[in-house]
């Protein structure tokens, strides 16, 4: 007869045999940070700082109604991974959330005074730009602008930066917007902005000469940016309607509803003197709601609290700690060498201030353009599929799936984790329209970086594929456009199009990810949203992993290492809530680090995800790509 044990038969025999073996399981730590197998939203209270040069309260036109302007901003913020939730229609929130509080200053009149002192002493005269050419053209326009005078961008940010802490009681290593208006001062200058001190590295040619490149905001430089650093950590973004009118931002059309023909109209900021005028392509009566818009969707949403294109978490559950650009060359253009445009130190000097407790590397791999890899890419350039729109993707995919069944000719190897860079030197007639940094095509998984060079865009635009590298690449790693983003609040992700023209304002700040291209460098924005990223990210990995020792019979093998590292994520979330993000990005890591050591003592399997995922279609997105024509210089 067969004999059925009882569920007490077991527990007692379990008891027996321990008790015999004198094995004990020893408890887990109880954790104050950590939290195995959950999802860590880490919150932050943010204070902002909105100072208003130049204007006032009131009920002018060109008077602030605090109450108007207020009823814009934001209260809240959850950040999300843009490309999985948007495009794919996924969850993907980052982990980090944010509670603005807000301290609006206007500035007194000594203030006031000594600023517009060091804007005239400053100011050099130049010709008047095309763009304030065009503007004097425009039948609504309220005035026609005379001399020009131009400033240095980066001084102008540092002198805020640095003299409203005395002179105003503000702490600008906050986040700090300055709304800047001369015009009305008996010293008044018609003016813009330029910044002059980094020509491309691969051309010499200096874009930041262009009238096109002439603007009416600036800020984000990072201390100890090589080509102009404040010196001191500040967090800066001004933005001066008194400017221009300047080409970005298409403010010096006051005619026109529809100004890039697309059929909608295109809500634009004008010039701060045509506030009041009703004759415009809008009437022009609402500049507390304009400057509202821009600090929510403009300043808050695309510099300060941005949310990232791609998951900042690469390859998890092992995150790297060594990365490696592998660059593959196709040498299309017989007369030239692609390698001469493309600079591999200056690519990684401007890299690693954006993630620096990671190593960067590069491996630069010829390949010749023939074969099959020349007839997709030909036949990718007309918008025609090479492969019959397999899985039903657009043409727009065939690079990816090319190099995606390929992908074991081209990566090395060599590093925790590898990009592939796919850089075409092409001729004119073969040229790439625009630079991608491309997902997987199924669940919104960074994937490849394709990027394109040829005479024609050397010539006209000054670009080899150094530049073009960088701000790929930092797609890649999961930064946005200073021009597109998530607004949180609505659940909207935007572009700079139809009712969001004047996000175009954004690229006006010290970034490699603008399409002004006057600068390789990332903001002290990017650096901070970054290391927000990657805190959350770590932190919520560790987690992920520690759900496993947790559940392990060994994990009492490893509670000391598990104890620290609960104590260095602790030390991480309490750094984080005073802003110091790269201390709190050094512990959230080092957490991780002691929680995967923990993991493999006790051999839990802790592999990198195998990339990229398994395919899922969709359909074709262009809204990240970057086409260096579109916002061609005038």
């Amino acid at each position: 007869m067969k004999r059925i044990m009882t569920l007490s038969t077991v527990m007692a025999l379990i008891v027996l045999l321990i008790s015999a073996t004198g094995v004990t399981y020893a408890a887990t730590p109880t954790f104050t940070t950590l939290q195995p197998g959950q999802f860590r939203e880490i919150n932050q209270t943010l204070p902002i700082n909105i100072v208003f040069v130049g204007y006032e309260q009131g009920t002018g036109p060109r008077d602030i109604n605090e109450s108007a302007f207020r009823f814009w901003l934001p209260q809240t913020y959850h950040s999300v991974n843009r490309i999985p939730n948007d495009v794919y229609g996924l969850n993907s929130p980052t982990g980090l959330a944010f509670n603005y509080s807000y301290n609006l200053v206007y500035a007194n009149a000594a203030f006031e005074n000594a600023f517009f002192g060091y804007m005239n002493s400053i100011a050099q005269a130049q010709p008047r730009t095309i763009l304030q050419e065009w503007y004097n053209t425009q039948h609504a326009r309220s005035l026609s602008v005379g001399q020009n005078y131009e400033i240095d961008a980066t001084s102008t940010e540092k002198w805020l930066g640095n003299n409203a802490p005395s002179l105003l009681g503000i702490d600008t290593t906050q986040y700090t917007v300055f709304f800047v208006n001369w015009y009305g001062r008996p010293d008044f200058k018609f003016h813009v902005y330029t910044k002059l001190n980094e020509p491309d590295v691969d051309t010499g040619l200096n874009r930041g000469l262009n009238d096109g490149r002439k603007m009416i905001a600036w800020g984000g430089t990072s201390a100890d940016d090589p080509e102009g650093g404040l010196g001191t950590l500040r967090r800066v973004w001004f933005y001066d309607l008194s400017a221009g009118p300047e080409y970005f931002s298409d403010n010096w059309n006051v005619d026109d509803a529809d100004v890039n023909l697309d059929g909608f109209l295109d809500y634009r900021m004008p010039p701060v003197w045509e506030y009041g005028n009703q004759s415009g392509y809008r009437p022009f009566i609402n500049l507390s709601q304009d400057l509202g818009w821009v600090s929510r969707f403009v300043a808050i949403d695309l510099l300060f609290t941005t949310s990232p294109l791609y998951k900042a978490a690469i390859s998890p559950p092992k995150l790297p700690s060594n990365i490696q650009l592998d660059i593959n060359l196709y040498q299309g253009d017989p007369t030239v060498d692609g390698k001469a445009f493309l600079n591999q130190e200056h690519i990684l000097s401007k890299l690693r201030p954006l993630q620096p407790l990671n190593s960067f590397s590069a491996e630069v791999k010829e390949i010749r353009f023939s074969g099959t890899a020349a007839n997709v890419y030909l036949s990718w350039l007309r918008g025609e599929s090479s492969f019959g729109n397999r899985l039903k993707l657009p043409a727009f995919a065939d690079l990816f799936l090319y190099h995606n069944d390929h992908l074991l000719q081209f990566l090395t190897g060599d590093a925790d984790y590898e990009v592939p860079i796919f850089a075409y030197n092409t001729t004119t007639a073969d040229r790439g329209f625009s630079s991608f940094a491309d997902d997987n095509w199924a669940n919104g998984t960074q994937s490849f970086v394709f990027v394109f060079d040829d005479p024609f865009l050397r010539s006209a635009a000054g670009f080899g594929l150094s530049t073009s590298v960088i701000h790929e690449v930092g797609h890649h790693l999961g930064m946005s456009h200073p021009h597109d983003g998530f607004d949180s609040e609505s659940n909207l992700d935007f572009s700079p199009f139809y009712f969001f023209d004047f996000a175009w304002s954004g690229d006006e700040s010290n970034t490699v990810m603008s399409y002004l291209y006057n600068n390789d460098d990332f903001s002290q924005f990017d650096r901070d949203n970054m290391n927000r990223y990657l805190t959350a990210t770590y932190i919520n990995e560790a987690n992920k992993v520690l759900a496993k020792i947790v559940a392990s019979p060994k994990a009492n093998d490893v509670a000391a290492q598990l104890s620290a590292a609960d104590q260095q994520a602790t030390t991480a979330l309490t750094i984080y809530q005073t802003m110091d993000y790269s201390s709190a990005l050094f512990y959230a890591k080092d957490a991780y680090q002691k929680v995967s050591s923990a993991a493999a003592q006790i051999n839990i399997p802790f592999e990198r995800e195998a990339w990229p995922a398994d395919y899922k279609a969709h359909g074709a997105n262009y809204m990240f790509t970057d086409d260096f024509t579109r916002r061609r210089l005038p």
